[in-house]
């Protein structure tokens, strides 16, 4: 299949197995995500939801398929070009935000520029870099004058999480992958959290791909998938453990 040229995200074929597994994690036909397309990605525990991201992200490679993101095929990448690659065109947000504790909250969401020319250059076209990255805290809703130069330590749970949603939005990347980044959160102030990430994927013009078990989250995205229909592999009985 070709890609698309609307599509940031494509999948042909691929398939997925674990080292010592019988049984594929994954086997997924196709699987496509459009500029600027917010995804919400669901399916139960095992269904290996965090699997297809770090296959996405390339961290993980597929025994079978083609994975191509923002142009790029994944399998003509290769050590070093993977990292490169991730910290250039992904803003990832993690469930546990993996924030720098002996950073300051500014640096931390200035790191990504640190590694990514790519992400540096986007980030300084209206503004230095460290204006950027205090325009994101600000449109997270922080009191940036109270918390810039502090230890990401000192903050709140549901201020580390929008530290780290800045952290993946500064210098603009066409994808961002956010997974499970609601689980600590209420009712109110995820939808609070929504808002405010939609509003800057909006503005950065990227595309969304939102992993959470929360299913009454779907219907804020413009598609959701769930992963038990997409993928061939829900039947084994031998599911990874690492989803």
């Amino acid at each position: 299949m070709i890609k698309s040229p609307e599509a940031i995200v494509q999948l042909d074929n691929l398939q997925f197995i674990w080292p010592g597994n019988v049984h594929a994690t994954l086997d997924i036909d196709h699987f496509s995500i459009g500029q600027r397309e917010r995804v919400f990605l669901k399916g139960p525990s095992g269904s290996g939801k965090t699997t297809l991201l770090s296959l996405i992200a390339a961290v993980l490679s597929p025994q079978n398929g083609r994975i191509v993101v923002d142009g790029i095929s994944l399998d003509t990448l290769k050590g070093g070009q993977k990292d490169q690659f991730r910290v250039d065109r992904i803003g990832m947000v993690f469930q546990q935000f993996n924030l720098l504790p002996f950073l300051s909250v500014q640096d931390n969401v200035q790191l990504p520029c640190k590694f990514s020319k790519q992400r540096r250059a986007t980030a300084s076209q209206s503004h230095t870099i460290t204006e950027e990255a205090n325009r994101l805290l600000r449109a997270m809703r922080l009191p940036l004058d109270d918390i810039k130069d502090r230890p990401v330590t000192e903050l709140s749970v549901g201020q580390q999480q929008r530290v780290a949603v800045a952290r993946a939005l500064i210098g603009r990347p066409p994808l961002i992958i956010a997974d499970e980044p609601t689980s600590a959160l209420d009712s109110d102030t995820r939808q609070a959290f929504l808002a405010l990430l939609f509003a800057e994927v909006e503005t950065a013009g990227s595309a969304l791909l939102f992993v959470s078990h929360d299913a009454s989250l779907a219907g804020s995205f413009d598609r959701s998938v769930d992963l038990t229909d997409i993928n061939a592999a829900t039947d084994n009985e031998h599911q990874d453990s690492f989803a």
